[in-house]
């Protein structure tokens, strides 16, 4: 069963100190993108739906965009619902056939958040869905920070969350960000290193397309097995499409276009899957 193997891939890459990358997809032609880095990088990946995706296509349009993208590669490609704050969204996409969920109550207080992750937790028991919860707040996205070091993730608010509510795997907020910053994100790996002492469960960085190479590679020595990348796939495609389009505006026709802003994509997707498999290169 493809999710019990997508719980069992974390558990595993946790202890071998290997790291799966998530990235966020819009439409079939970046994840063909994606499904093309991964053949090519020779490891599984992970398609990540934002909620704006979902709620313009649906979760089973997503779903059935994925079965019919896995013919262009033998690695798995594990469907990821991501950053979903509606409890009946996560169970919408259970239903629909996704891999993975994640529910974000990182806005909440803590009881909230335990509540709602619980709620997730249970309703995906009986399918065996993969579920990922969230403990401090990654930055950007009108995320509100209230002070330096209010974005760091207490541990024992995650060792609440992971010891009630059960997720199988815990994004941390350590001081990464969403979106391209005008500084690189200064991750916190003392704060870091204690939750990874204090929990089993794989961990999850948040807010890839800024991190430094070395500084992934270092996280995933320390319990962090997923990986999430977004705004460089999504802002590659925008501008490759663009330039594309001011080539021959009248002429301007989706699949000559697409021909050459997919390996652009693909391109970027690429870098990142190496900077996490540098170890098997």
């Amino acid at each position: 069963m493809k999710n019990q193997d997508l719980i069992q891939l974390l558990n595993n890459y946790r202890e071998q100190k290997k790291c799966i990358i998530g990235f966020n997809i819009n439409d079939i032609y970046d994840l063909k993108a994606v499904a093309l880095a991964a053949e090519e990088a020779n490891c599984p990946v992970m398609a990540m739906t934002y909620p704006p995706v979902v709620e313009l296509n649906s979760s089973l349009l997503c779903k059935k965009m994925v079965e019919g993208i896995q013919t262009y590669t033998k690695q798995p490609i594990y469907l990821h619902l991501d950053h979903s704050v509606s409890v009946d969204m996560c169970k919408q996409a259970i239903d629909d056939g996704y891999h993975s969920v994640m529910i974000d109550g990182s806005q909440k207080s803590l009881k909230e958040n335990i509540t709602m992750t619980k709620e997730v937790v249970k309703y995906a028991e009986s399918a065996g869905v993969l579920v990922e919860a969230e403990i401090g707040k990654i930055m950007g996205r009108n995320v509100i920070v209230k002070s330096d070091t209010d974005f760091l993730a207490s541990v024992a608010d995650v060792k609440a969350m992971v010891e009630e509510a059960n997720p199988h795997i815990m994004a941390v907020g350590i001081g990464t960000s969403h979106g391209f910053t005008p500084r690189t994100p200064k991750i916190h790996f003392d704060r870091l290193a204690e939750i990874y002492a204090a929990v089993s469960v794989p961990l999850v960085l948040h807010g890839g397309t800024g991190i430094p190479d070395e500084d992934i590679q270092r996280s995933i020595t320390m319990g962090v097995a997923k990986l999430n990348v977004g705004t460089i796939v999504h802002t590659t495609y925008m501008r490759e499409l663009y330039n594309e389009i001011g080539k021959d505006i009248a002429g301007a026709y989706p699949p000559y276009l697409m021909k050459n802003v997919i390996p652009k994509i693909k391109d970027v997707v690429l870098s990142r899957l190496h900077a996490v498999n540098y170890k098997n290169e």
